[in-house]
């Protein structure tokens, strides 16, 4: 099997480190879903220290042999591996992430008539999994049953009403660093790239799931009213909105487009419709249509301007209304004479040309 290159693992770590294609390229998919699942572990922490660890990821890979003894004499030297925050600190944010996932995919409501509130009982397992999962990175190993039994801790503290997630992911990564911790004295198990995705695309898609989970059914939005409405309601709305079926038919516009008028024309209709200059808007302001000649644009200004002068009307609210309603419309002309003007003011410069 090839060896894996240093400079190859950076590239991969600067162009899809959030994704964890360089711990991939390694074969350490378990630190690479680890990274995905957590924001490139805790908001781009774990990424960061990946950094200066790329080149002993290396080494322990491609099984160099100063790294191997190096490493036996540390096993000789230590029964245990020693304490290392990091990995408790992961083991912690890890553990208290999947734990409150978990918890928030739980439906909060009935579905199809049963009751999934009893899955709180298997809120210390996720965390227990997400203690596991951190401890089990490299040459590191120790059993689920410690870090399940600090986990568990959260029963007894939702029995004393104590929202207690965190703490017992702190409990639990710590019971695992001081009781379940070994050295892992032998190397995985070396898979094929095709088990191994599909291994780790389970995994995604199992964590996935959780998200959507909470997503339909207990994530809610609020207006600007302050009123909520759950999200899923509020993408169905959106799907129906004027602005997403503008978006459609703009978007399916631009694509016949290119397919029968080819890329160059495609191009100048996408930045009329864009309207980088606010032509389209000013004229929609007055009225008009898009091909609208500048006798009429003019016409339909001065008689808007007429019908909403201000010192048409006496009572105050419509005043105000009037006013606004003017200043409105005396910029939209003004957007469009600007355009025309340029324009003119091009033609004629070609013209002379």
């Amino acid at each position: 099997m090839a060896e894996k290159s240093v400079c190859v693992t950076y590239l991969l770590w600067l162009i899809g480190g959030w994704f964890g294609l360089h711990q991939i390229y390694l074969r350490r998919d378990r630190h690479a879903f680890l990274i995905w699942s957590s924001a490139a572990g805790y908001l781009g922490f774990g990424l960061l220290r990946d950094l200066w660890r790329i080149p002993e990821y290396v080494k322990d890979t491609n099984e160099d042999p100063r790294y191997i003894e190096e490493l036996i004499k540390n096993m000789k030297k230590k029964k245990k591996p020693p304490y290392n925050i990091f990995r408790q600190f992961g083991g912690v944010v890890v553990g208290n992430l999947w734990g409150w996932i978990f918890q928030l995919a739980i439906p909060e409501e009935k579905v199809f008539g049963i009751d999934f509130s009893f899955l709180e009982f298997f809120i210390p397992v996720a965390i227990a999994l997400g203690v596991h999962a951190v401890g089990n990175v490299g040459r590191i190993q120790g059993s689920f049953l410690y870090p399940l039994i600090g986990a568990s801790s959260l029963l007894i503290l939702k029995f004393l009403d104590v929202e207690g997630i965190s703490i017992a992911a702190f409990l639990s990564s710590a019971l695992f660093e001081a009781k379940a911790a070994q050295w892992r004295r032998k190397p995985r198990p070396k898979h094929s790239l095709c088990r191994r995705m599909s291994m780790l695309g389970l995994c995604v898609l199992l964590y996935s799931s959780l998200w959507l989970s909470y997503l339909y059914f207990n994530a809610e939005m609020t207006d600007s009213s302050g009123e909520s409405i759950k999200f899923r309601d509020g993408v169905a709305n959106f799907l129906t909105s004027p602005l997403w079926t503008d978006f459609k038919r703009t978007f399916h516009t631009l694509i016949s487009s290119l397919w029968h008028r080819g890329w160059q024309e495609t191009w100048k209709q996408f930045m009329d419709d864009l309207d980088p200059f606010g032509e389209h808007q000013a004229l929609k302001v007055l009225g008009l249509e898009n091909n609208a000649t500048q006798l009429e644009i003019t016409a339909k200004w001065r008689k808007l301007s007429k019908e909403w002068h201000p010192d048409r009307y006496v009572d105050a609210d419509k005043k105000l209304e009037a006013q606004e309603k003017f200043m409105e419309f005396s910029a939209a002309y003004e957007t469009i004479s600007k355009i025309k003007t340029r324009r003119a003011r091009k033609n004629n410069s070609f013209q002379d040309y």
